[in-house]
């Protein structure tokens, strides 16, 4: 592991704090509970050293933050089940202590803190990366977990299948820590090549598409390379891709016959109506429609969906539209808090990503690019998607949405 030895602590209470941030992403793994718990410690943390932190209130990013923790509390105000709704959005109160103490952290230790927290980040990715394969080939972790699902992989995270969203996460901030460590230009493109087809193996259609993406602009940015070495590793991909169809049924199943009628005329609709993402679209459009202002409250849907007014026989899948969130971050905020809250929302995100964009091609961070990147395809419409406000996908976000924040100088 890591050694904490040598860094040079501003003061004694950081190594605490430090430490935890370092083992963020095992909180992750381990669940909810230790998540919050962290969030909870870094907000503590936060007003231990607020005299430091009160420099928040020059800030264009807590402004930001704090406009859409308002639009949340007012949707609070129009929500059908306000005793839902309000926790999660108050949650967001918690998220902005969160955001600025590590901003506080990169700031106080520069090239300490990515030597020691991105490369413990780096070591748990590597080891969890290890398990995965190690699951591809016997069929259950290290630990013994299995998937359910076949053609899916479960690793650390058991019944939840979520091992390739947290790979989505973490993935950049990977590849960057190779490239800070001066990694040799053949570890990078092989380091590349091998998480896209790890992510493939995992399973999750989805988060492949947005890691997939995530990686190849983050290359095109960061590695330059001749058009054989690019044409080299695209064969690659595409031959492990094809021959893993090809043999392994499962994998065939999952990524070519579920989904190949979409590709066909009027592939996309006819596959929504078949599919129970559809469903739950559906619902989530009839919601808005009948909630068009202040949609009907977060964490409502899984109670408003199953309503008999939004069974809609067009939809195979309709008895399934009942679900916790419609599993589409667009439709979520949509139906839980109306026209009014997805502004918001996108308000909030992209004036928060044009600072961060802006401040990249001043200062070409690699991390800071590597955040801006995963919080662009982690919204990128029609793919499916986790709950945005759940406390698994909003750890993933909000940590990578700190590290944006942090990079972010003011003029």
């Amino acid at each position: 592991m890591i050694s904490y030895t040598k860094l040079q602590l501003n003061k004694p209470t950081d190594l605490i704090i430090l430490v935890i941030l370092a083992s963020y992403p095992l909180a992750l793994i381990f669940g909810n509970l230790l998540i919050n718990l962290f969030i909870f410690l870094f907000s503590i943390s936060f007003f231990i050293n607020f005299k430091e932190n009160k420099k928040i209130f020059n800030d264009k990013i807590f402004y930001l933050l704090f406009f859409f923790l308002f639009s949340l509390l007012i949707n609070v105000f129009f929500s059908s089940n306000p005793e839902n709704s309000f926790p999660r959005a108050i949650k967001i109160l918690f998220i902005i202590f969160f955001v600025f103490e590590i901003k506080r952290l990169v700031e106080g230790y520069g090239t300490t803190f990515i030597k020691y927290i991105y490369g413990s980040w780096f070591v748990i990715f590597l080891f969890l990366t290890l398990d995965i394969l190690f699951e591809i080939f016997f069929g259950y972790n290290i630990v013994g977990n299995k998937s359910y699902m076949p053609g899916r992989i479960a690793s650390f995270f058991g019944d939840e299948l979520i091992a390739g969203a947290f790979y989505h996460g973490f993935v950049l901030f990977f590849l960057s820590y190779l490239i800070f460590k001066k990694s040799k230009l053949y570890t990078l493109i092989i380091s590349i090549t091998f998480v896209i087809i790890i992510s493939f193996l995992i399973g999750e259609r989805s988060n492949f598409l947005k890691l997939l993406i995530s990686t190849l602009i983050f290359a095109s940015f960061t590695i330059k390379a001749n058009y054989k070495i690019k044409i080299s590793i695209f064969l690659i991909i595409i031959t492990t891709i094809i021959s893993t169809l090809n043999f392994n049924q499962y994998y065939k199943y999952r990524y070519f016959d579920q989904i190949r009628g979409i590709f066909s005329k009027d592939g996309y609709s006819s596959y929504l109506k078949k599919s129970h993402y559809g469903a739950h679209q559906d619902a989530a459009f009839k919601i808005l429609k009948n909630n068009l202002l202040f949609g009907i409250g977060i964490k409502n849907f899984r109670h408003e969906a199953g309503k008999r007014e939004y069974y809609n026989k067009e939809f195979l899948q309709t008895f399934k539209r009942r679900t916790t969130h419609p599993h589409q971050v667009h439709f979520e905020f949509l139906s839980e808090t109306g026209i009014f809250g997805y502004l918001s929302f996108l308000i909030f995100l992209f004036l928060s990503l044009y600072l961060g964009i802006k401040n990249y091609f001043k200062t070409k961070n690699i991390y800071l690019l590597s955040s801006i990147i995963f919080i662009l395809t982690s919204i990128l419409p029609f793919l499916p998607s986790g709950s945005f406000l759940s406390t698994f996908s909003s750890g993933i976000f909000w940590l990578n949405f700190a590290i944006m924040s942090s990079y972010i100088k003011k003029n």
